[in-house]
């Protein structure tokens, strides 16, 4: 498997491409920046099998509508940041603006439960991930040693929890179940750099403090 890192939008929010050998792709985030997005896609003659997303924020959601409407796909994201996620309390104009609600594609709330799901060529874990916001959730691929995992964890630092739903006790007992991942697991996150879980193990005093606790 392929990963593909495309910053987005003014924050600079990772859209991931995960390409499969038969160039199937899972689109995950697309925050923003959404004609940049297809021409990459058509460059790389990626065929989407799903838009898994780690949660409801504005920065990783605006260009959803737009991707999907070239290339329909099934859309999901955890139930608890549904309920907001595609309405007028969660955008930034210009930068970041919802679409018209007519033109939202359909949402399916039951793969981002605890599990294990499969999708076109693609085989995950979906981990509850909630503190930065409800409804984040990870997406584990274990034969692949990586876990997409939004604005959870980040490379020597963790996701923000002062926005509405955020909450800091929640979002470290989430960095403690990513601590029990094997330590070589890659953790490509919703901004900034990639990194592993055993360097953040080390070096991450956020990570420290909500082991120590």
């Amino acid at each position: 498997m392929k990963i593909h890192v495309i910053p987005t939008g003014m924050i600079q929010t990772n859209c991931i491409l995960l390409e499969a050998e038969t160039h199937q792709a899972l689109v995950i985030d697309p925050g923003a920046d959404a004609k940049h997005l297809l021409a990459e896609m058509e460059r790389m003659n990626l065929q989407v099998a799903g838009y898994p997303l780690t949660h409801g924020h504005y920065d990783h959601v605006c260009a959803l509508g737009e991707l999907h409407a070239a290339q329909p796909a099934p859309c999901f994201m955890h139930p608890e940041d549904l309920t907001w996620a595609f309405t007028s309390r969660n955008q930034n104009p210009p930068w970041y603006t919802q679409p018209d609600p007519e033109t939202v594609p359909e949402i399916n709330p039951a793969w981002t439960q605890d599990g294990s799901f499969s999708i076109g060529d693609f085989t995950f874990e979906t981990l509850h991930l909630p503190g930065h916001s409800p409804g984040s959730v990870g997406f584990y691929f274990p034969e692949d040693h990586l876990l997409i995992g939004g604005d959870v964890l980040f490379k020597g630092s963790m996701g923000r929890t002062d926005l509405p739903g955020g909450d800091t006790a929640t979002l470290y007992a989430s960095l403690r179940r990513l601590a029990k991942l094997p330590p070589e697991t890659v953790v490509v996150p919703g901004h900034g750099p990639a990194t592993r879980i055993g360097d953040e193990l080390r070096d991450n005093p956020y990570l420290r403090e909500a082991l120590n606790g």
